[in-house]
């Protein structure tokens, strides 16, 4: 395909994205009862965490008001933040995204006092948003006026909103320069955004095809890095096209720096993580044996978090083998490699160890790893200074 036919096909994708997006937010400028579809909604799932059934049709319209900025739109921009606000507070423990800063800003930018306590809600949902959502969102009125506003209410949070204001001697001239970033960040013509934030804005609305094609194209414009390679990698992965990011990272490997064994080490683990979840259990066993002959041989020094990876790994991968015997030697591997490897209450590495004994009814390994399962909590408990917790459960996929 010649590059201008590949442009034009990424243009073609791009218009299509975004008349959803565009076509619902005209619906919810014409129809306040259609903002109930918007809300969130919460629903359990089978893999545990709670989804939130809305999310992708709040997102589509909130992205098309970041291209149609009009001053009417105020009021289903906050309806917007309140819902995004909630969604993280019921159904993300942590972690923050784009999605919620888009919703902050678009607010933010209409510059209204009274809109400082959706964005404190929104700054206070966790550890995380309380770091990466800026104050500065509560600011865009004019330091005077949020002041004064904070003031005169009687939120219970008032002091400590008028400390953080006051701690830091922020400015009106910094938030603009903050405003003119976040601008920037989230421009107002589609044509400024770049390939890969397309590819994350079809990823949020579901589209896994056109989320593939523009990460794909943004890749082939950069250089074969290794960053490159893992944001490709990961991309891919996550949308579930899982045997071109095995491609994609067994290049990542050939172009890894041997100077450092922990780098390659890790580059062979996400490969043989990949070929597991694609049932490749011939791959994976391979990239494991290569990875093992680039560990430390010192268990207990600065690489021993790579040592656990590594034997989780390996344990995760015995559901998989093609038969029982072949299941049980690599068992007996991995619980040999399982000897001296210190803190193995991190990484849930005895949490693999005991599926894997559980998939092969074998009772005295189950045992066993229970057993170090119970000495590692304790010894957690030593070293941390924490209540004793219950690590038992899945290993994680």
């Amino acid at each position: 395909m010649s590059e201008g036919k590949t442009m034009t096909t990424t243009a073609e994708e791009q218009d299509r994205l975004l008349w959803g997006p565009r076509m619902a937010l005209e619906r919810a400028r014409q129809n306040t009862e259609m903002w109930a579809d918007l809300a969130y909604c919460g629903q359990s799932t089978n893999e545990g965490p709670i989804a939130d059934r809305n999310r992708a049709a709040r997102f589509a319209v909130l992205w098309a008001l970041q291209y149609d900025r009009r001053p009417k739109d105020l009021p289903l921009l906050r309806f917007l933040l309140q819902q995004q606000t909630t969604y993280y507070r019921e159904a993300v423990p942590c972690g923050m995204a784009p999605d919620l800063t888009l919703a902050g800003f678009l607010v933010a930018e209409h510059r209204q006092a009274e809109d400082l306590w959706l964005h404190w809600d929104a700054k206070n949902i966790s550890f995380d948003t309380a770091l990466g959502y800026h104050l500065y969102h509560l600011l865009t009125a004019g330091i005077a006026a949020t002041t004064e506003t904070v003031r005169a209410s009687s939120h219970p949070d008032r002091e400590r909103i008028l400390g953080n204001i006051a701690s830091a001697r922020h400015t009106d001239a910094a938030v603009e320069e903050w405003l003119g970033h976040q601008r920037t960040r989230f421009p107002s013509d589609p044509a400024a955004e770049g390939l890969k934030s397309w590819a994350h804005h079809a990823a949020r609305l579901g589209d896994r095809e056109a989320s593939r094609l523009f990460m794909t194209e943004w890749a082939a414009g950069e250089s074969r890095t290794s960053d490159t390679l893992n944001t490709l990698q990961f991309h891919l992965a996550q949308l579930g096209y899982l045997a071109e990011a095995v491609e994609v990272q067994k290049e990542a490997v050939a172009i890894s720096d041997s100077s450092w064994s922990g780098a390659r080490v890790s580059k062979l683990l996400t490969l043989a993580r990949l070929q597991r979840r694609t049932d490749d259990y011939a791959g994976a066993r391979q990239t494991l044996q290569e990875a093992q002959c680039s560990l430390p041989s010192d268990k207990q020094g600065f690489d021993q978090g790579i040592w656990r990876h590594f034997v989780k790994e390996c344990f995760l991968l015995v559901p998989s083998a093609p038969d029982a015997s072949t299941a049980h030697r690599l068992l007996a591997a991995s619980e040999q490699d399982l000897h001296g490897i210190p803190r193995l209450w991190m990484d849930r590495v005895l949490d693999a160890a005991i599926a894997a004994a559980e998939h092969l009814c074998d009772q005295p390994a189950l045992h066993r790893y229970r057993t170090q399962q119970q000495a590692a909590a304790r010894e957690r408990d030593q070293e941390v200074g924490r209540p004793r917790q219950s690590t038992s459960g899945p290993a994680p996929s």
